[in-house]
């Protein structure tokens, strides 16, 4: 077996983790909450957009892509009840958590495609990439996380979460292969659902409860632009 899983898993975690370094600047802010929330809600917006949708499309088609994000929804109020039941107290935290799993169940569909193309051109380009595409994950996650209380220890310990499904995903993917692309865009798919539901409905409001409605779709809108052309001209 070869090493691509570790690259792999190595350039998903330095890119959180460098997204987690200067999530740590702008945790310093902390009396422009509602900036904060509006940024992460037009960077995660943008990253589904520009990043995800886009893979999911190219692996299957837009059919694929609609099903999976409407079961993307469904698995949403499916996880979203369950940590409601247990986290009524800190919406911030089940916020944090939530992208977490996502984020982490997103990965597993990259890894297999990188371990898959593990010999040719694309798996040697899909690691720099890979690495830069996690960059903004990073900073997303852990700026949510920090308001929600969290320390840097902890928050390692999600990064090696968040990398651990590039690994598995890997080693399936130089296994099997990724011979049925329509089961991995289904799963990207299913990630873009839940991640818009995510920040419509948890992240997006907490920034018009430190603010107001115009404001902060004002400043969404900028932040999703911005994603939105570092992405493209990665």
């Amino acid at each position: 077996m070869s090493q691509i899983w570790f690259l792999g898993f190595i350039a998903t975690f330095f890119g959180v983790g460098i997204g987690g370094i200067l999530s740590y600047f702008i945790n310093g802010f902390k009396k422009s909450m509602g900036t904060i929330y509006a940024v992460c809600a037009g960077l995660i917006l943008g990253l589904v957009s520009f990043g995800i949708a886009p893979e999911a499309i190219a692996l299957g088609n837009w059919i694929v892509l609609a099903s999976g994000f409407i079961a993307g929804v469904f698995l949403f109020k499916l996880i979203h009840a369950m940590l409601a039941v247990r986290m009524y107290k800190r919406p911030d935290l089940q916020s944090g958590l939530l992208l977490t799993i996502i984020i982490s169940f997103h990965n597993f569909p990259i890894g297999v495609i990188l371990g898959a193309n593990e010999e040719s051109d694309l798996g040697t380009s899909l690691l720099p990439t890979l690495v830069l595409h996690n960059i903004p994950e990073g900073m997303i996650l852990f700026t949510i996380l920090f308001i929600a209380g969290f320390r840097l220890l902890p928050l390692l310990l999600l990064s090696f979460m968040v990398a651990v499904p590039v690994a598995i995903g890997a080693i399936v993917g130089e296994m099997i292969g990724a011979q049925n692309t329509n089961v991995w865009a289904f799963l990207m798919s299913l990630t873009v659902g839940t991640i818009f539901m995510v920040t419509v409905k948890e992240i997006l409001p907490e920034s018009v409860k430190h603010s107001s409605n115009s404001y902060s779709i004002f400043v969404a809108m900028i932040s999703f632009l911005l994603i939105g052309a570092y992405l493209l001209y990665l």
